[in-house]
């Protein structure tokens, strides 16, 4: 698999990912975020399958690291 790939199996719904770490994550906040993809980066953790917005869990792990560095 090349790097730029997302595999099937880390693409989760926003509540699905939510779900998952609700420790640091809510639904509402994660809908924010993604309203926002385009300014502020997270595009590249998204796959939008007809009206259905998929986002990467590595790639969302990987964009909260680099937003909490900066």
């Amino acid at each position: 698999m090349q790097t730029n790939q997302i595999e099937l199996t880390d693409l989760y719904s926003v509540d699905e990912l939510a779900a998952r770490h609700p420790r640091i994550l809510s639904a509402l906040t994660l809908r924010y975020q993604l309203r926002n993809r385009d300014a502020n980066g997270l595009a590249k953790a998204c796959v939008k399958i007809g009206k259905k917005l998929l986002i990467s869990e590595r790639r969302y792990q990987e964009w909260l690291a680099e937003t909490a560095a900066q």
